[in-house]
């Protein structure tokens, strides 16, 4: 405040000199050569003054003498209304007591408001942070903990609440790998980027994690790390299918080719050796074919792009009525009966063909794992808002140990008595996305050596 009142003492001062120089320059203009040399030969000072500036100049030097003085008063004026707001700006004001020349704070302070600005700001990092989807640390140049954000917490499964500033990148990640690649970061300065693996609670995760310096004095890093557990999960998944798929196809192909070298290389007149090379090519080209249609049905399944009709409301009695229709054949030449219990004005919204074949593929299970003479049950009734169909059989069953990976693609319990049954191990992974199709679930109760009860889910309407 002090340096705006100096300034501005100084530019009236200067408005001041420079009217004086224009006054002097003024009357040294309006004098008469002829007169100044006869008044310095009288040396009389009155008679100099009266021939050196005659009456009309005398009126315009004093007019403009007044003109520019109130100019200088004016600006003396708007210079001092310009500090005071200026000083209202700053948060000071003149005190009255002391005429204006010392200033006081206003009552709003200044430092108030940046303490404000600052909680703004830090506010809107926190939902920042909270927000992102990936896990982010910064850390200082010891590798300690300066802000992470919750979502890292999270992935870790550390407490969010807890406040990790100060604790070291090991003791919270209990990663040697990442604490080796931060103090790499630290040394040279570059980002550098890795993919972790690491195990909490026995479930393992994956992620893509990038470190980059900070440029800042201390010096540090930050780290952003993405969770990429459900992408190698699924790239496991389609590995295994790959390879479960070449699995099954390679046996039946095996078969086929090398039953038909028999075919070339044997006589033709042995008829009854050609049809049994037949046969068995026969069969196995229909396990191929079991195989791909169940692939593709699926893969339909899986797709949500796929174009569908919409659910109906559908008498269940004719559904579970066809679906044992088609598996009669089988089930007469295994000597096994089915009884079916469902009333016949049990309805709900369904895709009728998915439901026939989910009762297909469990009825065509339960008489290849059932002995000959035993008895296959349907029940199909309502539970309050909820559609239940029951497949029980009365075969091997199922032990404990599997019942949780029953329902996998090709998972099967035993390989090769399935296989000689004809199966695809694909048949109970297509019960469950039908079911999962209409927003339910698939399950089963089992026991070894006394039968297995499989359980559709849906909802009525």
């Amino acid at each position: 405040m002090k340096g705006i009142w100096l300034k501005s003492i100084i530019a009236a001062a200067a408005v001041i000199a420079l009217n004086i120089i224009i006054f002097v320059m003024a009357a040294l203009l309006r004098h008469n050569p002829e007169s100044h040399a006869a008044a310095v030969k009288s040396a009389e000072p009155a008679a100099v003054h009266q021939a050196v500036i005659s009456g009309p100049a005398m009126l315009l030097l004093f007019g403009g003498f007044f003109i520019l003085l109130g100019v200088t008063v004016g600006m003396i004026f708007v210079i001092r209304r310009i500090s005071r707001s200026a000083g209202t700006e700053t948060g000071t004001e003149p005190d009255k007591k002391t005429g204006g020349s010392e200033a006081k704070p206003l009552e709003a302070k200044p430092a108030d408001y940046s303490h404000e600005e600052a909680e703004i700001h830090l506010r809107r990092l926190e939902a920042v942070l909270g927000s992102m989807f990936e896990g982010l640390v910064a850390l200082d140049s010891s590798l300690r903990i300066v802000l992470v954000n919750p979502r890292l917490c999270q992935l870790f499964g550390m407490d969010k609440e807890k406040d990790w500033r100060g604790v070291s990148l090991l003791e919270f990640s209990r990663s040697a790998e990442l604490e080796e690649a931060a103090r790499q970061v630290l040394s040279t300065g570059q980002p550098f980027e890795l993919a972790l693996r690491r195990y909490i609670s026995g479930t393992e995760q994956h992620f893509q994690v990038l470190i980059s310096p900070l440029e800042t004095m201390p010096a540090g890093v930050v780290m952003v790390l993405e969770d990429k557990s459900r992408l190698a999960k699924l790239q496991l998944i389609r590995k295994d299918f790959a390879a479960n798929v070449s699995h099954e196809l390679r046996t039946p192909i095996q078969v086929v080719k090398g039953f038909a070298e028999n075919i070339l290389n044997s006589s033709l007149d042995n008829k009854e050796e050609i049809r049994r090379f037949a046969e068995i090519i026969q069969k196995n080209a229909r396990t191929m074919e079991n195989l791909t249609n169940d692939l593709l049905t699926l893969v339909s399944l899986e797709d949500e792009n796929t174009a569908r009709p919409s659910m109906e409301e559908t008498l269940l009695a004719p559904l579970v009525a066809d679906a044992t229709d088609m598996v009669g054949i089988a089930a007469q030449e295994k000597n096994v009966s089915i009884e079916i219990s469902c009333p016949p004005d049990l309805s709900a919204k369904l895709y009728g063909p998915f439901i026939i074949q989910a009762l297909v593929n469990l009825l065509d299970n339960g008489i290849k794992y059932s002995d000959s003479g035993s008895c296959i049950t349907i029940r199909a009734f309502g539970e309050g808002e909820t559609l239940i169909i029951e497949v029980q059989d009365r075969g091997i069953g199922i032990p404990a140990e599997h019942l949780g990976r029953i329902f996998e693609r090709f998972y099967r319990v035993d390989r090769s008595r399935s296989r000689e049954q004809g199966g695809t191990g694909l048949g109970l992974a297509i019960v469950r996305h039908i079911a999962l199709l209409h927003n339910g679930s698939a399950e089963v109760e089992s026991h070894a050596g006394e039968g297995s009860v499989f359980r559709l889910r849906l909802p009525s309407n």
